[in-house]
């Protein structure tokens, strides 16, 4: 029989090393899991602040207006322009939103349909990391995909790709695949953004450089999720012939479904908000409204991404302005705009602890097992 040539003493030296090792792996995963933690939550803060900032001064902006409306009254010296001046001075008093004229039922409605449109989003990366041998739960993706959202109010936005990665590596799923299928699923979204914007954005008098961006955004986004390129991306990437077959055309065409009904969704919950928001002159037609309102956020929110400023600060407000504005006026834009960054985050923040916990509670019990069923 042969004996070991390993003594005891040598075993007794290599077992603490070992644990020493995994001590300090899990002591670096702890500290990246809180710097992770800190960036997100600086990076909220500073959107949070940015879009209470703006709120504040377009409302002294036109408390500013309605005071030299009230000088022009008083120096006026016949009854036509008094009267004139009265109108425009009552019209900018009720577009000023205060906590007892904003329809907050509204509010919550498009809290509702923007935290739908989010979700339908994680069925898009599902479809991808099918396509590409893996089929986790659709919760856990949902959960992951959730997540993400508030990695993007850090620079650069790669703390999306690391907080959707980070779950579904838990859940078994390997790190280039799963990378893989976050980027597709942006890239997806994005062109569909795009698309539906363009499709609105040709019938308005619109600056050329929207068309153009929506134009350019809707293919530059879709090329890498069409099945020919894709098959050589991944094989590439993944170092192995990728034989995604008829599997990446069906993900591609379900892909453009999903991300359409999401694009809706998220339209309509900006519409509400618009409509939430007091003015002076509000649309003639809801069914423009909706249609106008789509595009503003959709082209907004896929300009702002394509910027990589955190949330898209600043582009995304301007974009909304410009459009939303041909309907409501460019104060009524501004205010629906900064309404919605609010909103937007807010349902973010709460969609994601959600997500946090749920995490928590189904993958930190069985985290050493799989999870997945490989196709």
């Amino acid at each position: 029989m042969a004996q070991s040539n390993e003594s005891p003493e040598m075993s007794d030296v290599a077992s603490p090393s070992v644990a020493s090792h995994h001590s300090g792996g899990k002591r670096w995963l702890r500290i990246a899991k809180i710097l992770i933690a800190i960036a997100v939550i600086v990076g909220l803060f500073f959107a949070v602040r940015s879009a209470v900032r703006q709120w504040q001064n377009e409302r002294d902006r036109v408390v500013a207006q309605i005071r030299e409306i009230d000088l022009q009254i008083a120096a006026a010296d016949d009854s036509i322009t008094t009267t004139r001046l009265h109108e425009q001075r009552d019209a900018l008093r009720r577009s000023i939103p205060t906590l007892d004229n904003i329809r907050w039922s509204r509010i919550s409605i498009a809290a509702l349909l923007y935290a739908a449109g989010t979700l339908v989003s994680g069925m898009v990366l599902r479809g991808w990391l099918s396509v590409l041998g893996h089929r986790p739960p659709a919760a856990i993706v949902i959960a992951a995909q959730t997540l993400g959202h508030i990695g993007k109010y850090v620079p650069g936005k790669a703390m999306v790709v690391v907080l959707r990665v980070g779950v579904l590596k838990r859940c078994a799923v390997p790190v280039m695949p799963a990378t893989i299928s976050v980027f597709l699923e942006t890239f997806m979204m994005m062109a569909v953004g795009a698309a539906v914007a363009g499709i609105v954005i040709v019938t308005l008098p619109v600056p050329t450089w929207m068309m153009v961006a929506a134009g350019t955004g809707a293919v530059l986004a879709s090329i890498p999720t069409m099945p020919p390129v894709l098959q050589i991306v991944t094989t590439r990437l993944m170092r192995r012939s990728s034989d995604l077959g008829h599997h990446a055309w069906l993900a591609c065409v379900k892909g453009w479904v999903w991300s359409t009904v999401g694009w809706i969704l998220i339209g309509g919950s900006f519409a509400m908000i618009v409509t939430a928001i007091p003015t002076a002159a509000p649309p003639e037609s809801t069914a423009q409204l909706l249609a106008i309102a789509t595009a503003s956020i959709s082209l907004a929110m896929v300009i702002g991404f394509a910027s990589l400023l955190p949330g898209g600060a600043g582009i995304r407000e301007l974009v909304l302005t410009t459009l939303l504005g041909l309907v409501t006026g460019p104060t009524h834009a501004l205010l629906a705009a900064i309404m919605a960054r609010m909103i937007f985050i807010a349902v973010e923040c709460l969609m994601a602890s959600l997500a946090w916990l749920y995490v928590q509670q189904c993958l930190e019990p069985v985290r050493h097992e799989i999870c997945t069923v490989n196709q």
